[in-house]
């Protein structure tokens, strides 16, 4: 996407390269060690998308623990995100809800604490329909991969079993067919919680022979709770997941 000749690679890459310069050493700055620090600065060559499971157990499962999880979670991504490109994070969507947020770069307790929690975890449906359809599939002018974050709280419900393995695939044809590299889009899926589903859905779609390549998920064996604590710990490893293969 940045190019085939060196000129064209040249041209491309000078802002990105700029950007990243800076932001590594506002990284160092925070407290984030310098190896890790240059490898966030790929970053700078992405665009990122977030697809939020908001069914209603976010809020009635834990006291509600879950719910402000998936507040640090989100602000968390989006405050690393946004030093690599200023915009902040293409676009944050719901599995339950119309609408979302674009070019987010803001605090999300306020947004997230009011937000209507309801509905269940259509995830393959919703990840096409409100993600791939519009930045990937069905967009000609897609200037940069897409890295698509999906964090739910459950196992799959309101779809047909397979649906969102045939959604990611499918997905992965139709940027071939259009000309566009395969890796076009990279997809990252998260825990939320205790919910044996979930786990289980995670170590499913890990363990695909052929999605593997594409796809990568947060080791369910690790709280993301916990691991919220360690702010470079759960960045590092969600947003490079694909990055540095």
């Amino acid at each position: 996407m940045y190019g085939e000749t060196e000129l064209e690679l040249d041209q491309s890459l000078k802002v990105p390269i700029k950007r990243g310069e800076e932001m590594a050493r506002r990284l160092i700055t925070m407290g984030c060690n310098t190896e890790d620090a240059k490898n966030l600065t790929l970053l700078t060559l992405y665009d990122v998308a977030i697809l939020i499971d908001d069914s209603d157990s976010m809020i009635s499962e834990e006291d509600g623990q879950r719910k402000e999880t998936l507040i640090k979670f989100v602000d968390h991504i989006t405050e690393i995100y946004s030093m690599a490109n200023e915009s902040g994070i293409l676009a944050m969507r719901f599995m339950n809800s119309m609408g979302g947020k674009k070019d987010w770069a803001k605090k999300s307790q306020e947004y997230l604490d009011h937000h209507k929690y309801s509905g269940v975890n259509r995830i393959g449906t919703e990840l096409k329909k409100k993600i791939l359809d519009k930045f990937v599939t069905r967009n000609p002018n897609q200037s940069k991969p897409l890295l698509v974050l999906t964090v739910t709280d459950g196992a799959v419900e309101g779809e047909k079993q397979g649906y969102l393995r045939k959604v990611i695939l499918d997905c992965m044809n139709e940027c071939e067919r259009a000309g566009k590299e395969r890796d076009a889009v990279s997809f990252q899926f998260s825990r939320i919680g205790d919910d044996p589903g979930a786990a289980e859905l995670l170590m499913d779609l890990e363990k695909d022979p052929y999605l593997g390549k594409y796809i990568d998920v947060f080791p369910v064996e690790f709280s993301l709770e916990r691991q919220l604590e360690d702010k470079w710990f759960v960045v590092c490893h969600i947003q490079l997941f694909k990055l540095l293969i």
